[in-house]
């Protein structure tokens, strides 16, 4: 241990903070580097000088995010780095007495527990693929998030435009609704509008399920007393906020798309063989997990999203609570899974009978429905743990999932 220094580094987009310190908790130096491959290059170059001969073990938070390019170089050059749980440092911080956060402090506090937690954490390992998928959902969710916002304005502005006419359409984001909507943007421009003229756009839009019943039901709300002025304000932003729609739902079909392909060249693309796994939530696992091997069983994996609960006993006392911390995306990823195995199709069928017979013995044993889903969340997670861990499929006697990617599958495999 004594010929050994540890290196906690805080990462930032522009500079990097370097804590250097030896095995009893010395602060040997602080160093501040730019985040280029130049100044890595002037970083090493002093880090050598203050370590000499002394083996050298580097810690990072983010080495996936703005530190990925440090930890890149770092193991090219055949160092040892490894990846600082953040939950480490805030506890930590969160034991001081003032809690000051700075870039020195932050760097401190990473090297620390470089230190104390070594033995614990896992080697950081840069897999190019994962992260591909990890940024393509992150856009991804950021249109999901950005549609989201939209919808709810032109909501808004639907209903104050058209009143009783936007509950005509039971989803007002439908594409017959959506076409409608574009073309009579004004409630106005519906005077003198024909029944059979109305009902072609509907039935043109919504594959013959609307017709002239429906036409009938609009146009009977006519006449209209909105100012025209007021009416067509609203009706050139709720034609701007249509045409933003329909450009991210084309824009999301094509993310979709960039997902599916870079799922099925992944090595754990055996994941969509789970029911309720399709590409995109195949995808959404891949980019937090990264790399299974992370991981030296499922209960960690459980741990690290956040699903399995945490003991707080006391004396006699022993009782467990809900984790307040984990991978929220991951964890509500695999609660809607949780949520699709236990549902039930249109005609009453259970969409996953065991998952479904789980869930309900659960609740005979006292459980409420929340914890009886989070109980079915932490047996998936085993599943999901098996499956990457293995590069296995889950279920053999699916002919249909083996004939359409037998070819994929081999590929993966070697």
């Amino acid at each position: 241990m004594e010929t050994c220094l540890f290196v906690g580094i805080d990462t930032h987009k522009d500079s990097n903070t370097a804590a250097v310190m030896d095995s009893y908790f010395n602060t040997v130096d602080i160093i501040t580097f730019s985040n280029r491959y130049g100044g890595f290059d002037k970083f090493m170059e002093k880090l050598s000088n203050i370590a000499g001969k002394k083996s050298i073990i580097f810690g990072l938070e983010d080495s996936q995010g703005l530190g990925f390019y440090l930890a890149d170089y770092l193991i090219q050059k055949g160092f040892r780095l490894l990846d600082v749980n953040p939950i480490y440092t805030d506890r930590a911080r969160k034991a001081t007495i003032h809690r000051d956060k700075s870039d020195e402090g932050d760097a401190i506090l990473i090297a620390k527990a470089l230190i104390r937690e070594r033995n614990k954490l896992s080697p950081v390992k840069i897999d190019k693929a994962s992260i591909q998928i990890r940024e393509m959902v992150r856009y991804r969710q950021m249109l999901v998030e950005e549609s989201t916002r939209l919808k709810n304005r032109l909501h808004n502005l639907i209903f104050s435009q058209y009143m009783g006419i936007a509950n005509i359409f039971s989803d007002p984001f439908s594409k017959a609704a959506l076409a409608f909507f574009l073309k009579y943007p004004d409630p106005h421009l519906l005077i003198g509008v024909s029944e059979e003229s109305l009902a072609n756009l509907l039935k043109a839009h919504s594959r013959g399920r609307y017709g002239i019943d429906k036409a009938k039901s609009i146009l009977n709300l006519l006449p209209l007393s909105m100012d025209k002025s007021l009416s067509g304000t609203r009706a050139y932003i709720i034609e701007s906020h249509i045409k933003r729609f329909i450009s991210l739902k084309s824009e999301m079909d094509s993310v979709n798309e960039k997902i599916k392909e870079l799922v099925e060249k992944s090595c754990y693309f055996s994941l969509t063989s789970i029911p309720g796994i399709d590409t995109v939530t195949a995808a959404k696992i891949i980019s937090q997990v990264i790399d299974i091997k992370r991981f030296r069983s499922a209960s960690k994996l459980a741990k690290f999203a956040g699903i399995a609960p945490r003991e707080k006993s006391s004396g006699r006392k022993k009782r467990h609570e809900k984790s307040k911390y984990g991978k929220k995306f991951l964890r509500s990823t695999i609660f809607y899974m949780a949520l699709f195995h236990i549902g039930r199709t249109r005609t009453g069928k259970d969409k996953n009978s065991i998952s479904r017979a789980y869930y309900l013995k659960k609740i005979s044993e006292g459980k409420t429905k929340k914890e009886a889903i989070t109980c079915l969340s932490r047996r998936l997670v085993d599943l999901i743990f098996a499956v990457m861990r293995d590069r296995s499929i889950y279920n053999f006697s699916k002919s249909k999932f083996l004939s359409e990617h037998t070819n994929i599958l081999d590929t993966v495999a070697s």
